[in-house]
Order: C-alpha cells, then sequence, then structure tokens
C-alpha cells in the first residue's frame, strides 16, 4: 500500500497543469528521504519531488538543452529549481534556484517551465502567484515533519 506524501496533490496539480499545456513531463515522482542537503550534517528528513523532460520531449530547444532537463522541488527549500541534464540522466551542475515559490500557483510553474524549455534564461524575478491550496499543504508538511 502506498502512502500519500503531504506534497502529493500540489505535485500532481502541477504536473496535470503542465500536460494541459503540452509539456508534460517524461517522469515525474515525489519522495520522502532520510538525508536531507540542507541540513549541514546531512540528518533529517525531506520532501522532494523530481520532473524530468528527456532529450525528447516536446517543445524542448535540443540546440540548448540537448538531454533535457530537471525540475526539482525539495521541502525545506523555499523555492524551485532546476538543471539542464548530461547523457545518461545526470545534472550538468548542482540545482539552481528558481523564482517561484516552493507552492507556486501550478500556471505560474508552466510559464517557467515553457522558457526553460525554450533554452531561453530562467527568469529572475520572483513570481508572487501561490497555489490555491497552499496553505493546507503547508500545515500537512509542518504535520509530516513534526511526525518524522
Amino acid at each position: 500500500m502506498t502512502t500519500q506524501l503531504p506534497h502529493d496533490p500540489y505535485i500532481t496539480a502541477v504536473v496535470d497543469a503542465l500536460t494541459a499545456a503540452g509539456l508534460e513531463p517524461t517522469k515525474a515522482e515525489t519522495r520522502d528521504s532520510e538525508e536531507n542537503r540542507f541540513d549541514p550534517d546531512g540528518c533529517g528528513t525531506e520532501l522532494d519531488a523530481l520532473l524530468v523532460w528527456d532529450g525528447d520531449a516536446d517543445g524542448l530547444n535540443t540546440d540548448v538543452h540537448e538531454d533535457g532537463l530537471v525540475l526539482l522541488w525539495e521541502h525545506p527549500a523555499e523555492q524551485w529549481q532546476w538543471a539542464p541534464r548530461k547523457q545518461h540522466g545526470e545534472l550538468e551542475h548542482e540545482p539552481e534556484f528558481l523564482p517561484l515559490h516552493r507552492w507556486a500557483d501550478p500556471a505560474a510553474v508552466v510559464d517557467v517551465v515553457r522558457v526553460l524549455l525554450a533554452g531561453l534564461p530562467a527568469p529572475v524575478a520572483e513570481d508572487p502567484r501561490l497555489w490555491v491550496n497552499y496553505v493546507s499543504a503547508s500545515e500537512a508538511v509542518t504535520t509530516w515533519e513534526a511526525a518524522e
């Protein structure tokens, strides 16, 4: 039996918005982990989501991102992150923060993904739009964190 993670509804809303916009990721997954890369000791728990666009994804400018790109959502990070991919799925470099709040409105995520897939520079101005259910999702994450 699979247990739903507290950020699953949000990531599902993001993937649904991307799919509706014709930008469906090749792969989308959510996880919880005992390793927190934001903790100096690497301890503690972390929630994350990984959205991957392979090199043959619709809308991908392969002149810029030949092997695709990755979008990353992590708790406790406050912002979405991204990185281009190398061959075999490795990241070209450490993920860079995007001007998208952790609970950014899925439409805002779609706008940024469209820019990244086109091979344009990542936006720098923060998008203030938040997901309509971000308060309850944030509370669910806090409850999950306290239980760990």
